[in-house]
């Protein structure tokens, strides 16, 4: 059971709120802080909140408690690596086909991405390294995302920076031309690949006219790319900030202003675009902060919603990497992984989370069953996050699942001394739901160990299985 409670938007609303519940007749339905605390862990850091922080947030009064919870996430490690893991998969890290980047690349290219999203750096700063990037694959890391294409061609690698950071599906100018100059060449050492310019190339054309008019000058000699970047990261290109900031309200609340991301176009308008436009503002205004603005969105009334008709939050399947990683922290037992290339190394050390992978080509049963991205291309819908029946039977009957919970030490320590049927179903109820039992809840699992004769170890089974074969477990609400 999810427990709702009614709150009235503050007097002085985040302006986000201002543009969704335009009606002054129209209250906000807020969610509870159990579903507040359960759902920003989760979009957040892709983990479940432990039980003792639960038990803190749930009993504080502070009524800053909300705020400061997204404050603690945002500048939490779990969250750097989670955007690394979002990142990955729309700039395609893979080992294998089709980016064939090798693992010492996608390591290098990894941790590239974490200290970026680490450092918050700014969002046209991060393109701009990113699309300027020149030299070798392991010592520039970001030069990967020129190697990561299958067809190295500047009109596919034009294509692709084009649906990423401007959201078209179809391109209709000629900037392709500005990376005509890409050159690639192999050195000694085994998958190690230089990206260059070549300078010495001339322009077809002294102008490229841009969708939004503007014109881009291709002069002999120079990197062409600078010219491309400067336009595209420019203040007036207000359709790139928009793009980002339509993609985090979508990483963020599960359905996009503009949905698909990816598409933009007249053909596809926005559904709020005072919202929208008030977004795209407010990022280039922040200095293309993206911290700064998730924090607006996680602050607002929209974000904070219920789950419910009336409120703006999507309930989501969770992610394939989150569900394989919960239930390693519920059981106490993580999934095994290793690498089909014997480098940096084969099997990957014991505990180590899927959200931390980092490739696509490293996988395992359970990670292909949820639908985990395959990165084989830079879409948002590459992921499937529908609940498959296939996925219900997994949980319902997996024998692999039932020993790692008939084995779990942590239900041990939690029945270790206990003689109160109570105590058990509230602390494993507050660990896998981030919530307490309701009575009901309290007296129907009474009344199933009272009829089947169930010790308490046998009934912490019992629970926590019920509970993972649940929507509410299942779904980010």
């Amino acid at each position: 059971m999810i427990l709702f409670c009614i709150l009235l938007l503050p007097a002085k609303a985040n302006e986000i709120d201002r543009f969704i519940f335009r009606d002054k007749q129209q209250n906000n339905q807020l969610c509870s802080d159990e579903v507040f605390l359960r759902r920003t862990c989760l979009t957040l850091t892709g983990r479940l909140p432990q039980a003792e922080k639960s038990r803190l947030f749930l009993s504080s009064d502070n009524t800053t408690k909300r705020a400061d919870l997204i404050d603690e996430l945002l500048d939490s490690d779990e969250c750097t690596q989670y955007l690394v893991m979002r990142w990955g998969d729309i700039l395609r890290i893979k080992s294998e086909f089709p980016s064939n980047l090798w693992p010492n690349a996608v390591q290098a290219y990894n941790r590239w991405l974490y200290e970026k999203i680490k450092d918050n750096t700014p969002y046209n700063k991060f393109v701009s390294e990113l699309l300027l990037s020149k030299g070798s694959n392991f010592r520039s890391p970001a030069v990967n995302f020129y190697r990561a294409f299958l067809k190295r061609s500047p009109e596919n690698i034009y294509e692709n920076i084009s649906l990423l950071f401007l959201g078209d599906r179809i391109c209709n100018d000629n900037g392709h031309f500005c990376f005509s100059q890409i050159r690639y060449k192999n050195t000694k050492e085994w998958k190690e690949e230089i990206v260059y310019v070549d300078l010495e190339v001339m322009p077809i054309a002294p102008k490229i006219e841009m969708f939004n008019q503007q014109e881009i000058v291709l002069n002999p000699g120079e990197d062409w790319r600078s010219a491309y970047v400067a336009w595209l990261t420019g203040k007036q290109n207000k359709r790139f900030a928009g793009v980002m900031a339509n993609r985090l309200w979508f990483w963020l609340t599960g359905q996009g202003i503009v949905s698909e991301p990816d598409d933009w176009g007249k053909h596809n308008p926005p559904s709020n675009p005072e919202l929208m436009n008030y977004l795209t503002d407010r990022f280039i205004e922040s200095g293309y902060d993206m911290k700064a603005l998730m924090r607006l969105i996680l602050n607002s009334g929209a974000y904070q919603s219920a789950a419910s008709p009336q409120g703006v939050y999507v309930p989501q399947r969770l992610p394939a990497e989150v569900i394989v990683d919960v239930l390693a922290d519920l059981t106490g037992t993580s999934d095994s992984y290793w690498s089909r290339v014997p480098e940096p190394f084969t099997f990957y050390p014991e505990g180590t989370r899927s959200v931390d992978l980092g490739d696509a080509t490293v996988s395992s049963p359970a990670l292909e069953l949820f639908g985990r991205a395959s990165r084989d291309v830079s879409l948002e819908s590459q992921r499937s996050n529908k609940l498959m029946p296939r996925q219900m039977l997994y949980l319902m009957n997996s024998s692999e699942l039932e020993r790692r919970i008939q084995k779990s030490n942590i239900l041990n320590e939690i029945c270790s001394g206990q003689t109160n049927t109570e105590n058990v179903c509230r602390a494993i109820t507050l660990m896998t739901l981030s919530r307490y039992p309701s009575a009901e809840e309290i007296n129907l699992f009474k009344a199933h160990t009272e009829k089947n004769g169930l010790s308490l170890r046998d009934l912490a089974s019992d629970i926590l299985w019920t509970h993972i074969n649940s929507a509410e477990f299942l779904f980010n609400h």
